[in-house]
């Protein structure tokens, strides 16, 4: 069983394109519905053939890698270096406020209103019997969670400013 399954992963592009030719095939010659099946059969090969290339670069640049000694940990650490140190440059207090605030504080403050409506049964009525409610209770909310965000994010800050230093100061 294992051995048909490793000649199915093999061969399978080699499977794919067998089965779209007869396919397209089958219906220009059998059915009326050429159209439809044979745009079917069209995006299955080029589905087929995006995966074998891919998977042959794939292939090369590990093995291009591997000859020069290079890790896919140090990519990463290439790469989020690159990031952190364009990310840097716009300063700490726009990534805690814009980033943590604005974008993480909005998912924050959609947890806080649904953590809140779950634990306080009656906070439901209560938001529902007048706008003003409903409004100070989004405001509440949205607050909270730009403060926790902006918090949250400052101690990731701190985080990947000690990483970027560990990774880029040669002496530490």
């Amino acid at each position: 069983m294992e051995k048909a399954l490793q000649i199915l992963k093999k061969h399978r592009f080699d499977i794919i394109v067998t089965c779209s030719v007869f396919a397209f095939i089958y219906d220009v010659y059998f059915t009326r519905h050429t159209f439809s099946l044979t745009i079917v059969a069209l995006y299955i090969l080029g589905y087929a053939s995006d995966s074998e290339r891919n998977r042959t670069n794939i292939a090369e640049r590990k093995r291009l890698l591997i000859a020069r000694g290079i890790t896919p940990e140090y990519l990463k650490n290439i790469a989020f270096v690159k990031d952190w140190d364009e990310t840097r440059k716009k300063s700490m207090v726009k990534f805690s406020l814009v980033y943590g605030g604005v974008f993480f504080g909005f998912v924050l403050c959609g947890l806080i209103s649904i953590i809140t409506l779950m634990v306080k049964k009656d906070m439901l009525n209560y938001i529902s019997a007048d706008p003003s409610n409903m409004i100070g209770f989004i405001g509440y909310t949205y607050i909270a969670g730009m403060i926790g965000g902006t918090i949250f994010y400052r101690l990731i800050w701190i985080y990947k400013e000690q990483k970027f230093i560990r990774l880029t100061d040669p002496l530490h």
